[in-house]
């Protein structure tokens, strides 16, 4: 009998932009591509089916989330620092092209990788950082980064 090969937790992954590692993260959303078609209808073919012809695909933002913490979080705000400066010093007017980003999914025992999405020509679309309230109850600060994409097939 053999053993079942690992399966992926979904708390269990990472993300890279560049070789740089962005740190687990509690939650990611917006793992979609859609195959957008249309229906063509022969003249004349009545009682045949419509054919189906590819348009486009389209991918979902990436969005990620989790609790800040010391290691992790300062990261990237470097990262956002990085490419908030190559845009600012761009004298002509935004050439940057984008990052390539990885999110590896492990096992249980986050020693093998189930599986791996590449995201090409990713941008940083909107950082969040936690809402403080000095008030409030002691809730974890959590921070939110979105990314969109040209896709990961």
């Amino acid at each position: 009998m053999t053993d079942a090969p690992p399966l992926g937790i979904t708390q269990r992954f990472q993300v890279d932009v560049d070789g740089i590692g962005l740190g687990g993260w509690k939650s990611c959303k917006g793992m979609t591509v859609s195959f957008k078609h249309k229906f063509h209808y022969e003249g004349g073919l009545y009682d045949q089916p419509a054919a189906v012809l590819p348009e486009q695909l389209e991918y979902q933002v990436i969005t990620l989330e989790r609790a800040m913490s010391a290691v992790d979080s300062p990261r990237v705000q470097q990262w956002l620092r990085d490419i908030s400066q190559l845009w600012m010093e761009d004298p002509t007017g935004g050439t940057y092209r984008g990052c390539t980003a990885t999110i590896k999914l492990y096992d249980a025992s986050l020693t093998e990788v189930v599986a791996v999405w590449t995201l090409r020509n990713v941008f940083p679309a909107k950082w969040s950082g936690p809402s403080l309230d000095a008030m409030g109850t002691a809730a974890v600060a959590l921070e939110s980064l979105d990314l969109v994409h040209q896709g990961f097939l």
